[in-house]
């Protein structure tokens, strides 16, 4: 096949991370290199990926999938029923290593996963789930030929990639990845060949990028960029909430400063404004968040979420009933301790913005926040688990109640959470929704975790940021979906 003169080329606001499925964090070349099972359609609704159809028994305990005739690895490896089983185990098995030999949470319901024939899978499950789909099509079961990554260890995902994606990698840096249009690929011969990543983190690079064609499309832009954007007609841009929260962990461990109280919890909760970290951080592009699932969610409960108000009356008259008391520098200190911690904050230009805000809210109540800045996102996961106070971080998954069951329950990953945090009666709603055999059992239990969870404030919720994509209208075949992570890449095309 002819490269196609015309390569799409995407600015990035992150350096990127190894295309690995296992690795910590997903990136868009990730998602042209491999692909789901099934894909996320507009609603919610599963549309075919690998698996070009799928029956699910009368008892809903059997789910069957049929792959495509034409899946084949980059590598050349014949994409079978049997590698997609291998890669399926390894991810469920090998991602994290957990306590006990336990599976990944998401993985509950299933209870084996078999080749029925050399396009056939079939789930087996322990009870019906009809949320099945969402592990179907999350990124955290992209499916790589596991042979491959075996042989190559560490140089997988860096020197060598093996997914049945559009796009086969040619090169990969922390500032850039190259993949290559892969010929056999349906519609191949009328996309581009080339596709180019670049990581830039300040908005303003990828806006000047994409203003002098530099790069085609670009991701998370700042208020001035989409006004900037919004009446050129070279530009189409979408804007939507994340499947994200950006939220304040504090370590449980650190009871001199309170931390394992729910009463000192609620007082930082009061604290802070999130309705002016919306305004001054991210200049409207975000949306306020006091409960732990995003507004739009499928479980959202707006009670929840609107539990605890901006007062810093209260939060004040709270901290002085547990006994702080300013000292003479205007940090609290009671029984010898001062109230000032250190923060892990991920050296990013939005995080730092929210860091500021929330830092003066807390300044004014006399509690010290003392940033200690990393990279993302090795650096800052590792500064995070070996700090000893208080962090800024944020989950980004495709599921949200997903993300809430590994990042504030007791018995997931990370081992323990980050805030060592343990609330015995949400790790039982959580686990009622994990084994919800209907509908109407994943609403009642999916209530009952944000009741919990906003009584108890396993961490403190912040806000949801909006995702701005914006791209060149040469570009077709290019439409983010609402709760992916990433727009596909199968259909791109530049005229």
């Amino acid at each position: 096949m002819t490269p196609d003169p015309r390569p799409y080329v995407e600015a990035f606001e992150y350096s990127f991370s190894p295309l690995d499925p296992h690795a910590a964090h997903v990136d868009p070349p990730a998602v042209a290199v491999y692909q789901t099972l099934l894909t996320r359609g507009a609603g919610g609704t599963p549309r075919a990926g690998m698996a070009e159809s799928w029956t699910v028994d009368p008892s809903g305990l059997i789910w069957e999938l049929r792959l495509r005739d034409d899946l084949r690895f980059h590598s050349g490896a014949a994409c079978t029923a049997e590698a997609v089983v291998s890669s399926l185990d390894a991810l469920r098995w090998e991602m994290h290593v957990l306590p006990g030999g336990r599976q990944l949470w998401y993985w509950d319901p299933v209870e084996r996963v078999v080749a029925t024939d050399s396009n056939t899978l079939r789930f087996h499950l322990h009870h019906p789930h009809p949320r099945l789909f969402s592990l179907l099509w999350g990124t955290h079961t992209a499916i790589h030929c596991e042979a491959t990554r075996r042989m190559h260890g560490d140089a997988f995902g860096v020197e060598v990639a093996d997914g049945t994606g559009p796009f086969r990698l040619r090169s990969w840096s922390p500032s850039e990845v190259v993949a290559d249009r892969v010929d056999w690929y349906p519609g191949s011969s009328a996309r581009v060949g080339e596709a180019r990543w670049h990581a830039l983190p300040q908005s303003r690079d990828r806006i000047s990028a994409l203003i002098n064609g530099e790069a085609l499309c670009a991701h998370a832009l700042d208020t001035a960029a989409v006004q900037q954007l919004k009446d050129d007609p070279r530009f189409d841009m979408a804007v939507q909430p994340q499947p994200s929260s950006l939220y304040l962990t504090l370590d449980w461990r650190r009871s001199d400063l309170g931390f394992d109280d729910v009463r000192t919890r609620r007082a930082i909760g009061l604290a802070i404004d999130r309705r002016q970290i919306v305004t001054d951080a991210f200049d409207g592009l975000a949306t306020p968040s006091w409960g732990p699932l995003p507004a739009g969610h499928d479980f959202y409960e707006p009670t929840a979420d609107l539990a605890a108000a901006f007062d810093p009356a209260a939060a004040a008259h709270t901290l002085s009933s547990l006994g702080w008391h300013r000292g003479p520098d205007g940090v609290l200190e009671r029984a010898g301790s001062r109230f000032s911690v250190e923060c892990v904050v991920q050296e990013d230009e939005s995080f730092r913005a929210v860091f500021a805000c929330v830092e003066a809210d807390l300044r004014s109540m006399g509690i010290e926040l003392l940033p200690r800045f990393a990279a993302p996102f090795a650096d800052f996961y590792s500064a995070v688990e070996q700090g000893n106070g208080a962090a800024l971080s944020k989950w980004l998954w495709p599921d949200p109640m997903d993300a809430l069951i590994g990042f504030s329950s007791s018995g997931t990953a990370p081992f323990p959470n980050w805030e060592y945090a343990s609330v015995p009666t949400l790790d039982q709603a959580f686990d009622r929704f994990l084994r919800g055999c209907s509908d109407d059992d994943l609403t009642a239990a999916a209530l009952d975790v944000q009741r919990v969870f906003a009584a108890e404030l396993p961490y403190l919720p912040l806000v949801t940021p909006h995702d701005v994509w914006a791209w060149n209208r040469r570009v077709s075949g290019f439409r983010p979906v609402h709760g992916d992570l990433y727009p596909r890449y199968d259909d791109v095309s530049v005229t």
